[in-house]
């Protein structure tokens, strides 16, 4: 038999070349992770409502050890969160800049606040959902939030309504159910505040009728029996206190939407700086501590991903088209 003899010098050169440029090059799909200090960006100043969860995240990944850096928040407020993706995108393709996002991400970008297109933007995972409640003072002639909208579909510029930020998550549940009851829209009497503790304090002045806000400021004065709530923009009943509070769904008012929170990152990011942080935040969503804050916080975890994230993106920005236009702040 013929006995095969050790390879040729120069293949064996060429087999070793290829070898140590596997070794020392980046191949596709290769694992990344951070190697330097991670930046979560909050559009809110310390102690708004984005801060808080901002930092209740960066508490649990750091306890967890999620992720192997430090992880800092950082504040950057003004434009109606414009300037916190203006600074995001000063750091195109670097996996260490997260936003926490929300529908101005949409609505900014249909208003013609910015010209920043959420497909400016690179994105990673919805996280949570968390729901408008609207609110009435304890002696409203209103039993329920069904004869609330049966009024304003009769006469839409009876009622006056407080909220924070026009085009923002609260103002667009309530046109959501203001549309599906069957009343005109442009008609109906908005009045902005501050913040949310603004708009309760005129609820309860008399100063105005109903107040679409998030539960948190809400859930005082309704225990106090001050208030009523008397609908919740989610697509079933909550647990815990709010349990008692119908849908708008039960009411026969189809008109289901969520102020959600996701995470963003800039422009350019790779494949693997994303695939990392989708899993960064399943490992989140799957932690008790973070468990115990939903619950605590009213909140409802919804973690979406890949191309039903995509998807879900095209369909509120969709959303926010059509509502907004109907009003004429789409520009």
């Amino acid at each position: 038999m013929h006995k095969q003899g050790p390879p040729h010098r120069a293949l064996r050169l060429a087999l070793a070349l290829v070898a140590a440029c596997l070794l020392s090059a980046p191949a596709h799909g290769q694992s990344w992770r951070p190697d330097k200090p991670v930046e979560i960006i909050a559009a809110s100043g310390p102690g708004g409502n984005t801060d808080k969860l901002a930092r209740t995240i960066q508490r649990i990944v750091q306890e967890q050890k999620l992720v192997p850096t430090p992880v800092n928040v950082v504040n950057k407020t003004g434009g109606n969160q414009t300037i916190a993706r203006v600074y995001l995108n000063q750091h195109a393709g670097d996996g260490h800049y997260l936003e926490l996002s929300n529908p101005t991400l949409m609505a900014n970008h249909v208003m013609g606040i910015t010209q920043q297109h959420y497909g400016d933007f690179t994105p990673i995972a919805v996280i949570l959902d968390e729901y408008t409640v609207f609110s009435v003072r304890a002696d409203a002639p209103f039993k329920s939030g069904a004869e609330l909208m049966q009024r304003l579909a009769q006469q839409p510029d009876s009622l006056s309504v407080g909220l924070t930020t026009r085009g923002g998550a609260n103002h667009v549940a309530f046109l959501l159910a203001a549309r599906a009851a069957g009343a005109d829209m442009k008609r109906m009497k908005i009045v902005s505040f501050k913040s949310n503790a603004e708009s309760m304090t005129a609820l309860l002045g008399g100063h105005i009728d109903l107040v679409a806000s998030s539960a948190s400021p809400a859930l005082p004065h309704f225990q106090q029996g001050r208030t009523r709530i008397v609908a919740i923009s989610a697509p079933r009943r909550m647990t815990g206190v709010l349990a008692e509070v119908p849908t708008w769904t039960e009411q026969r008012i189809t008109a289901v939407n969520s102020n959600w929170r996701a995470f963003i990152g800039p422009k350019g990011m790779q494949p693997a700086q994303t695939v990392y942080w989708e899993e960064v935040s399943l490992r989140l969503s799957k932690s008790d501590a973070w468990k115990k804050e939903l619950v605590e916080n009213f909140w409802e975890g919804h973690l979406l991903t890949g191309n039903a994230l995509r998807d879900f993106f095209a369909a509120e920005y969709k959303e926010h088209q059509d509502i907004l236009g109907e009003i004429g702040l789409s520009k």
